[in-house]
C-alpha cells in the first residue's frame, strides 16, 4: 500500500510505502502506549489519593499502611492468644475431670474389689514443656500448633471418654447394689446367729432382707442367670453369674422372673419376696460368692451403711 500527500507551495508530493508490517508495528505501538500512560494515570491517581484522600485509596486499591498490617497481625496474634487459653482451659477441665473420675471410682468400688479394678497404662518421666522451632513463630504456625494442640486434646477426651465407659462396665457388672431397695430392713446378718427353727446357734451365710410378700427383688449387677430352680431348703432359688468369679443367690422368692441364660441388667427386677423353703416368714435371703466361697454381702454392697 501507499500513501501519496502535496505539500509545499510548489506542491511536492509525498510518497510512503505502508506495509501490513508496518501497520501491525504502529498498532502495537500505539497500544503499548497507552497501556503505559495508564500505568502511569493510575499510580500518579494513587499517590494523589494517599496524599489527599488516604482512606479511598485504601479502599480502591487495598493499600495498607505499616501500621495498618501491625494493627491487624495483634488483633489476629490476641485472638490466637484467646484460643490458647481456652486450650489450656480445656485441658485443665480435662485433667480435673480425670482426677474427679478416679476419685469416684475410688470411692464406688468395694475394698474387696479394689485389686481388682482396671489399672490405667503405667507412665511417668519428668515434664518439658515442647520446644519450637522458632522464638517467634509466624502466625500461621501459631494458628496450626493451636489447632494441634486442640485436636490432641479432642483425641485425648474421646480416649479418655472410652476408658472410663469401660470403668464403669466393669463396676456395674459387679454385685455392689442392694437387692431390694424399698419396703425392707435387715432381719438377720452375716455370721452366728440362733437358728430361728432349732434355736441353737449356726453359720449364717448371707444377709436377710425382710419385706412384704411380693417385694421386687431386683439384680445387684449385670450377670448372667445361671441357675433358677426350686430348692428344699432356699426355696425358689436364682443364681447369677457376674464374672470374675463373682456370683449371687436370691432365696426363698414367691416368685422367679428370669430364665436360665439370660442377661440381667444392674437393677432389673427378677424376682418377688416370698417364704418358699426353710423360712419363718416372707424375706430374701441374699449370697454372694467369691471363687466358689462364700463372702460377707457387706463387703460388696456399696449401701453396706443398711447392713451395720
Amino acid at each position: 500500500m501507499q500513501i501519496f500527500w502535496v505539500s509545499g507551495a510548489v506542491g511536492k508530493i509525498h510518497r510512503v510505502n505502508l506495509t501490513l508490517r508496518h501497520l501491525l508495528l504502529g498498532i502495537f505501538g500505539f497500544a503499548l502506549t497507552l497501556i503505559l500512560s495508564g500505568v502511569f494515570l493510575q499510580y500518579m491517581g494513587f499517590q494523589m489519593a494517599i496524599e489527599y484522600n488516604p482512606q479511598l485509596a485504601r479502599k480502591l486499591g487495598n493499600v495498607h499502611t505499616a501500621i495498618e498490617l501491625e494493627n491487624l497481625n495483634s488483633f489476629y496474634r490476641q485472638k490466637l492468644n484467646d484460643i490458647e487459653k481456652q486450650v489450656s482451659t480445656y485441658q485443665l477441665n480435662v485433667n480435673e475431670l480425670q482426677l474427679s473420675n478416679q476419685k469416684l471410682l475410688a470411692l464406688a468400688t468395694p475394698p474387696l474389689m479394689q485389686k481388682d479394678k482396671p489399672k490405667q497404662s503405667s507412665m511417668g518421666g519428668p515434664f518439658i514443656s515442647p520446644s519450637s522451632s522458632t522464638t517467634n513463630p509466624s502466625l500461621m504456625n501459631a494458628m496450626q500448633d493451636s489447632m494441634h494442640d486442640m485436636k490432641h486434646n479432642n483425641d485425648h477426651l474421646r480416649k479418655l471418654s472410652a476408658y472410663w465407659l469401660d470403668q464403669v462396665a466393669w463396676l456395674d457388672a459387679k454385685p455392689t447394689g442392694v437387692p431390694i431397695v424399698e419396703r425392707m430392713s435387715i432381719s438377720s446378718g452375716f455370721g452366728k446367729r440362733l437358728d430361728p427353727f432349732k434355736n441353737i446357734w449356726s453359720e449364717h451365710f448371707g444377709v436377710d432382707f425382710q419385706a412384704p410378700p411380693g417385694t421386687a427383688i431386683v439384680s445387684s449387677g449385670t450377670g448372667l442367670v445361671s441357675r433358677a430352680f426350686r430348692d428344699p431348703v432356699y426355696g425358689n432359688l436364682l443364681i447369677i453369674d457376674h464374672g470374675e468369679g463373682l456370683q449371687t443367690r436370691y432365696a426363698h422368692a414367691s416368685e422367679i422372673l428370669v430364665s436360665e441364660g439370660q442377661k440381667i441388667q444392674r437393677g432389673q427386677i427378677i424376682a418377688k419376696v416370698g417364704s418358699t423353703g426353710r423360712a419363718t416368714g416372707p424375706h430374701l435371703h441374699y449370697e454372694v460368692l467369691k471363687d466358689g466361697k462364700l463372702i460377707d454381702p457387706s463387703q460388696v454392697l456399696i449401701g453396706q451403711f443398711l447392713l451395720k
